[in-house]
């Protein structure tokens, strides 16, 4: 049984202890167990750890669901984490410092020049320089979820016609275009990769140890070059794909383009960037208007 069978089989005992023991109605054990699945969904093959959950959150927040709503999820978590620890001999993790982002806070995002400087904290010296550089260099460039990056395959890549096909939620899938400066990097970073492998591994993406780069270790990486480049701002994976949104609407891209760029179900979901840019607006109004 892999991972992820496990994690779902665990989840199907939880529910039924909510329901048989604990005496909850259906339709609570069917929320818990939706919530749940979310978690299982996001995990993929990985196991239950404080540094995934957090990441969770983390991404969850990305969607427009409300405080109740993030609420009720932390509690389904916890309660499925506390009951891990008294039935299944798991390890107890504490979730109660986790911070819910509502969908009414506007993202954190970086500037041009502090992306720039992250990119270019890494040059084409040897493979995991070359990586480092190419992956915070897609993060930005084509907004897309530390998920759909880590199942980037090679087959891909279209380098002739200059687009990336992304693996979004629920197995849909979205062509994004490679920029100039996107390009190059990838070009210097293949060349290593074909250097470091030696191989047909399909995945872009690879640690150290030749295997699937995870969530975890792009976490890692996009903290330690925030840190390094002396970034006051908390910076996830996230922070990058919320900074190109921001960045497309500033400089004139429509609202629908963006929710096809990030691959939003929901407009609504987009919309929240356009109170930061509304906020972007209104700075330059002030600075440049003779009316303001």
């Amino acid at each position: 049984m892999n991972i992820k069978s496990k994690i779902n089989h665990l989840i199907g005992s939880f529910s039924d202890y909510l329901l048989f023991q604990k005496g909850l109605s259906q339709n609570t054990v069917n929320s818990y167990t939706s919530d749940l699945m979310k978690l299982s969904n996001y995990l993929q093959n990985e196991e239950i750890s404080k540094t995934n959950i957090d990441n969770f959150f983390l991404e969850m927040s990305e969607f427009n669901y409300s405080v109740s709503t993030m609420k009720r999820m932390h509690s389904s978590v916890k309660n499925f984490l506390k009951y891990l620890n008294e039935n299944k001999d798991y390890e107890s993790i504490n979730i109660s410092d986790i911070k819910l982002k509502s969908s009414n806070k506007l993202p954190d995002i970086l500037s041009i020049s502090e992306i720039e400087k992250m990119i270019n904290f890494y040059n084409h010296e040897d493979y995991l320089q070359s990586r480092n550089k190419t992956l915070i260099d897609v993060l930005y460039s084509t907004g897309c979820r530390v998920s759909e990056l880590c199942d980037i395959n090679l087959s891909d890549i279209d380098l002739d016609e200059k687009y990336l096909k992304l693996k979004g939620k629920g197995s849909k899938h979205r062509i994004v275009p490679i920029g100039s400066k996107l390009y190059k990097n990838l070009i210097e970073y293949l060349n290593f990769r074909s250097l470091f492998l030696q191989n047909k591994e399909n995945v872009l993406f690879l640690s150290k140890s030749k295997n699937k780069l995870d969530r975890t270790a792009v976490f890692r990486i996009i903290k330690k070059t925030a840190k390094a480049i002396s970034l006051q701002t908390d910076v996830y994976p996230h922070t990058l794909r919320h900074s190109a949104a921001t960045h497309m609407l500033e400089g004139g891209c429509d609202l629908r383009t963006v929710q096809e760029f990030l691959g939003h179900s929901s407009v609504s979901t987009t919309q929240i960037y356009t109170k930061v840019t509304k906020e972007f607006l209104e700075e330059a109004f002030i600075e440049s208007h003779p009316r303001s």
